[in-house]
């Protein structure tokens, strides 16, 4: 018989039709099977041993399967290179089922519709985004399934689209376009090179066309806060729900509203900036050396999200800004409501993602404890809360409008319900406590102890019967029975069943003794129906508060990161920053965050900074390599990032006036991928911040033209800078080391110089990381290069000839002599060698300055004689 043409594989075959595109997970018993390509591609791909179904013959199927029970670690590798995974389940029990099993795809897991907390990551959102094309603008959406969060907004351009996937990093993107969308936008081939070139590390696909009444479809429950968007947000809110709810047939989406999401009301940070200021993500890999990994003290898993969700999304709006600084300053100021708070706040875990478990109906026993102890510890945090007598500091935490809903009667159900520490998984029993449930408890006692039951009827029978001889006994075959002597068999009652004679008396049933005997024989089954039973509806009471977990859960987010950069600036001395509308950047004693952080205590040195729109805007910045011109500039933006985010900053005190954007080109990096030089990248990046900037940006730029020759550099990095202060006139920092651009300043009004401070001690430098104002004289890099560990033979050389170049003269003249013939040609080499030094020969001249240069206190013996041999080579 084909096997393609069985029952079972019918079932396959059906399934695999309606999800060609997915790798099916078909349940087999305690396995997961794959079959055909799917088998092949799962073996190479997690390391499966490939078999087959009717090996040797000539219906042979490749196949693969893994256990259920792991199966979630597979499904997450596999997700992990871009692959869908279809989840097929038997719908009955097999034991229970006459025939083959009914089976259906339950459930589709991209990589943006994870749900398995095994399979996120705490403290950031799992995105899947769409992108609506249309004809004028286009659409944006992002779907969080793992806390129900869906936002939508409409940007302008592909350009803003890039910006805003750089800040949101989701794991998967839809691409679709309206029937016009394409001819304007571009095509979906375009936005896919475009997302692609942007580096964006999402799985990329192309989603299917969108009719109206698809939109219609799509929304449907979601009236309300859909009709306040563009047409452009809406269809690609309706795309990312469309997708969303195809992957999830037999489940109603956990999502209520459509977010609030102005693209126009934060400040930018294009992906560029983001790499160059390292805020979430660090050149070594490191969270410690991120800006987010040294201001992230928030407990709660949703309030990490949300303070990375603030970090890359800076606001515009001084009012909002200020309302947030409000709370950060109460917990600053109230570090007793801190120090209790936050040991509350450690034990309320991730009620978000909790409660969104529930309403898909996907949480186990162990998160079901969670949410329990979660609710209750939230409730203890608002007990902190209400404790404060002073109606101003409850009116900033947002407590003076009525009562906040802890969800008490679902934290006291669950209490009630559930055992101390419930399982993992429900098969493993003991979800529940004893007395919560009679039924469940009666099951559970017979399972343990139905011999002692038996016992117990005995004796019982036997009192009521007055016959001392009867037993209560069981066989494989007659199960359980009454055996009464044949001396006594006449004292039987009649309601009484004869079941059997025997030679020793007779046997009979009893309506207790079968209802006994029934109720042992069916507990284990009884008891774990039941248990399933009872989860499902607490799981169910859950879901249906899962709005209301929600609702306190975004409270408790935001209460937790104020009081994380409450707990930073307290502990690091960060002031209150003052945000307004001016035209000023001022800083006074501003440090890294980072920086100072990864540095010796007391070590790191301060630097103010006072940038006007309407004065001095455009800092030109000179000074000695390793002196700290970069993590100047670094410090600035981050400092105006923190205040913007509504978080204190590391200064003695600042005034920030709104920035729309930072804009970032720090640090020298190929992309090798694409076939670009550090040259070609620096250029890409120094325009797209010429095309993006306004007068309210903030622009940092560090070593501009430095990848190519010197005139080259020097004139480009000129007329950037002239750019920058003529034609875009923002607020601007420009590290520098061609001192010819200093002059810049004299020429204008918005232009100064400024210099890290070097002091010179013999051949060595000093770094005082102090800026000042003026430029600096001299760039100390071959100070730098004897700090790195240069030779000291080719550190001699460098100021030998960089003393021939600060004085006019050639250090490109080197030949090579050719061999003399004549018999004393060596003899000359040899008085040459000890002549006088009064020589005019360009080598001799070299070798000479060599020599004064060298420190010989440094050479090895072996460089002695290597340079020895060089300078000899020269003459």
């Amino acid at each position: 018989m084909d096997a393609r043409k069985t029952p079972v594989m019918a079932q396959h075959a059906a399934a695999k039709q309606a999800y060609p595109d997915a790798v099916l997970f078909f349940r087999l018993g305690d396995f997961y099977e794959m079959f055909g390509d799917d088998a092949v591609l799962s073996a190479r791909l997690l390391d499966l041993t490939l078999t087959s179904r009717n090996k040797g013959k000539p219906d042979e199927i490749p196949m693969a399967g893994v256990p259920h029970h792991a199966a979630h670690g597979y499904i997450a590798k596999l997700l992990e290179l871009g692959h869908k995974v279809a989840i097929c389940e038997q719908m009955a029990d097999p034991s229970k089922v006459k025939g083959i099993v009914p089976r259906e795809v339950v459930r589709v897991i991209t990589p943006g519709l994870v749900t398995d907390a095994d399979q996120l990551d705490g403290s950031s959102n799992n995105w899947l985004a769409s992108v609506d094309l249309g004809p004028c603008a286009v659409g944006v959406a992002l779907l969080d399934l793992s806390t129900g969060e869906l936002l939508a907004a409409e940007v302008p351009n592909l350009a803003a689209v890039l910006s805003e996937i750089a800040r949101a990093l989701p794991r998967e993107v839809l691409l679709g376009a309206s029937s016009a969308g394409a001819e304007t936008q571009g095509s979906l081939a375009d936005a896919e090179a475009a997302l692609r070139a942007a580096q964006c590390r999402a799985a990329l696909r192309t989603d299917a066309e969108l009719a109206d009444d698809d939109v219609a479809a799509a929304l449907a429950g979601l009236a309300d806060s859909a009709e306040a968007l563009a047409v452009p947000a809406r269809r690609a809110a309706a795309r990312v729900l469309r997708f969303a709810a195809a992957c999830n047939p037999s489940k109603e989406l956990p999502v209520r509203r459509i977010g609030r999401w102005d693209p126009a009301g934060v400040l930018v940070l294009d992906s560029v900036a983001q790499a160059h200021l390292e805020l979430v993500t660090s050149n070594s890999g490191s969270r410690a050396a991120t800006l987010l990994g040294v201001i992230d003290a928030t407990q709660t898993p949703m309030g990490a999200r949300l303070l990375r969700r603030r970090l890359l999304a800076p606001l515009t709006s001084v009012e909002r800004i200020r309302r947030r600084l409000d709370q950060v300053e109460l917990f600053v100021v109230h570090s007793r409501v801190r120090q209790e708070l936050a040991p509350r706040f450690a034990e309320v875990g991730d009620l978000e993602r909790l409660s969104v478990r529930a309403a898909l109906g996907e949480a186990t026993p162990r998160d079901l404890g969670a949410l329990r102890d979660g609710l209750s510890a939230a409730a203890r945090a608002l007990a902190v809360l209400y404790a404060i007598d002073d109606a101003d500091l409850r009116e900033t935490l947002g407590l003076s409008k009525g009562g906040i809903d802890a969800v008490s009667d679902l934290a006291f159900e669950l209490e009630r319900a559930l055992a101390p520490r419930p399982p993992v998984q429900p098969r493993e029993g003991g979800v529940f406590r004893k007395g919560f449930d009679l039924e469940l408890d009666e099951c559970d006692e017979l399972r343990r102890a139905g011999a002692e039951r038996m016992v117990e009827l005995e004796a019982r029978l036997k009192q009521e019967t007055g016959i001392g001889t009867l037993k209560v006994r069981y066989t494989r075959v007659f199960g359980w029975y009454v055996e009464v002597s044949r001396g006594q068999a006449e004292r039987a009652p009649e309601s009484w069943r004869r079941k059997q004679t025997v030679a020793s008396g007779e046997r009979y049933t009893t309506p207790d003794l079968d209802d006994l005997a029934f109720k042992i024989e069916h507990a284990e089954e009884r008891h774990r129906e039941r248990e399933l039973s009872l989860l499902r509806e607490l799981v169910a009471r859950a879901g249906q508060a899962s709005e209301r977990i929600r609702a306190l859960a975004a409270r408790l987010a935001r209460w937790d990161v104020a009081l994380g950069l409450a707990d930073v600036a307290h502990r690091y001395d960060y002031c209150r920053p003052s945000v307004d509308t001016s035209d000023v950047v001022h800083i006074e004693d501003g440090r890294h965050p980072v920086v100072e952080r990864l540095a010796a205590a007391g070590r790191f040195v301060p630097n103010d900074v006072d940038l006007d729109l309407n004065g001095e805007r455009l800092w030109l910045v000179t000074g000695p390599n390793m002196a700290g011109k970069s993590t100047f500039l670094r410090q600035v933006a981050l400092s105006v990032i923190l205040s913007q985010m509504g978080s204190y900053v590391p200064a003695r005190a600042a005034r920030i006036g709104l920035v729309d954007r930072v804009l970032s080109r720090v640090g020298a990096s190929d992309n090798l991928a694409r076939g670009e030089s550090t040259f070609m990248v620096e250029m890409r990046e120094t325009a797209e911040i010429l095309r993006s900037a306004s007068r309210r940006s903030l622009v940092i730029l560090d070593e501009i033209g430095r990848g190519t020759s010197t005139f080259d550099g020097l004139a480009i990095a000129w007329a950037v800078a002239e750019y920058l202060d003529e034609a875009i006139g923002c607020r601007a920092l420009f590290a520098t080391h061609y001192h010819e651009l200093t002059t810049l300043a004299d020429a204008s009004a918005h232009a100064a110089n400024h210099s890290v401070s070097a002091r010179e001690l013999e051949q060595d430098v000093v770094f005082l990381h102090r800026l000042v104002k003026g430029a600096s004289s001299r760039s100390y890099g071959i100070a730098v290069a004897k700090l790195a560990g240069l030779p000291e033979s080719v550190l001699a050389r460098a100021r030998a000839v960089l003393q021939s170049l600060e004085a006019g003269q050639d250090v490109s003249e080197r030949k090579t002599p050719k061999r003399k013939t004549a018999p004393d040609a060596r003899a000359d080499s040899q008085l040459d060698l000890f002549a006088p030094a009064v020589s005019t020969s360009k080598a001799e001249r070299d070798v000479l300055t060599t020599l004064r240069e060298v420190d010989v206190n440094r050479l090895t013996p072996l460089e002695s004689l290597e340079l020895l041999a060089r300078l000899k080579q020269r003459l």
